[in-house]
């Protein structure tokens, strides 16, 4: 891990000191020859390639050096190549068609930055109001580059906007543009997808949780959890005492592992649900004692092995996992959303399918497998 980090470390060094260079001889061309606009542009970006470490320095927001390249050569993309070199005057095709990545991009930071959001538990929403919510975010960003644009003709007399005409063309790429992204990106969260580039925006998150103030309330999965234990077992609920703990032996029991997969399976190929282990079947505590891992992330990574070796590592997007302090007991929460595809659960040479049924788990076999794969994923 940390080989990787210098190695991002010295990536991201070659990579702004090079863009900083390239701006730097911009500012002076633009400076000896009065070209103002090329001036400005190569300020404003010098300015931009300082403040992932401003923000580290001073509001301590750590800024991942993937992140942090991917959008400043965006930027420098967008503002020099297409406004400083004139393309746009040249190919006015190549200016709809920027503006229209623009809000391709941004359309999925803003999904990106929600759906990290609603990991965190911070917010909460069907897939629809997040997209939309996406959607705003891009337009709106886009309408603010307008007004940059506009506010450059006027201070300054350049003529970035032709005429209100050009103004709605660029307007009407970032709706369509943000509008894609918006689609497809339902489409994403409604079947429990990992966004393209949310690996990037959810390290921003997780790193700067609570500074940002958006990081998971502790006291609010603990009362969620203790609601689900008060509630009872059910359609979307079950409870087990160990992961991998025989109560009656205090051995490891391979079959007690084959009913914790054998649930999250059920719900995989349901509508989803929720694992507690550490709670017994009459609502008691017991905790994950028991299973005598030396560390909670030895568990979750005990379960995460789990789940890739019997159900298959595609599935792990649509799996979250939390330990949660409850009275003093800690209890593993297994949230599993509905899958789009079809899981059977490999035990050895066998393979078997499982649905919820109630407050159980039920296999099925011949026909009734037919017909259900039929209706609920469309085969």
């Amino acid at each position: 891990m940390k080989k990787e980090h210098r190695g991002g470390g010295k990536i991201r060094l070659v990579v702004m000191n090079g863009m900083r260079l390239i701006l730097l001889l911009a500012l002076i061309v633009g400076l000896v020859r009065g070209r103002y606009l090329i001036l400005i542009i190569s300020i404003v970006g010098l300015i931009a390639t300082f403040l992932p470490a401003v923000l580290k320095k001073v509001f301590k927001v750590d800024v991942p050096a993937g992140f942090e390249i991917v959008a400043l050569l965006f930027v420098y993309g967008l503002l020099y190549v297409g406004e400083v070199k004139g393309v746009y005057e040249q190919f006015w095709i190549f200016g709809v068609l920027l503006k229209l990545l623009a809000s391709v991009i941004l359309g999925f930071i803003g999904l990106a930055a929600l759906y990290a959001l609603y990991k965190q538990e911070k917010i909460q929403g069907p897939p629809l109001v997040i997209a939309f919510f996406a959607f705003c975010f891009a337009v709106a960003v886009g309408a603010l580059w307008e007004l940059f644009e506009f506010s450059l003709d006027n201070l300054f007399g350049f003529t970035l906007q032709k005429a209100g005409l050009d103004t709605m063309k660029d307007l009407a790429s970032y709706v369509v543009g943000a509008g894609i992204v918006s689609i497809a990106g339902y489409r994403y969260l409604k079947r429990g997808r990992i966004i393209v580039i949310s690996n990037l925006v959810e390290k921003v998150v997780a790193r700067n949780a609570s500074r940002l103030g958006i990081a998971a309330n502790p006291e609010h999965v603990k009362e969620h959890v203790k609601k689900l234990i008060s509630d009872g077992e059910n359609h979307h609920v079950e409870f087990k005492s160990t992961l991998r703990t025989n109560l009656y032996t205090g051995q490891i029991d391979k079959s007690v592992e084959h009913a914790a997969l054998k649930t999250v399976a059920g719900y995989l190929n349901s509508d989803g649900g929720t694992l507690l282990v550490g709670v017994d079947d009459k609502k008691e505590i017991g905790g994950l004692e028991k299973d005598n891992f030396p560390s909670q992330d030895k568990l979750s990574l005990h379960l995460t092995n789990l789940i890739k070796e019997h159900i298959g590592a595609e599935y792990l997007p649509f799996i979250d996992m939390d330990i949660v302090d409850v009275d003093g007991k800690n209890v593993l929460k297994v949230e599993c959303k509905k899958s789009p595809k079809k899981v059977f659960l490999k035990m050895g040479k066998d393979e078997h399918f499982y649905v919820r049924n109630g407050p159980s788990t039920a296999t099925l076999t011949g026909s009734s497998l037919v017909d259900y794969i039929a209706q609920r994923f469309g085969l």
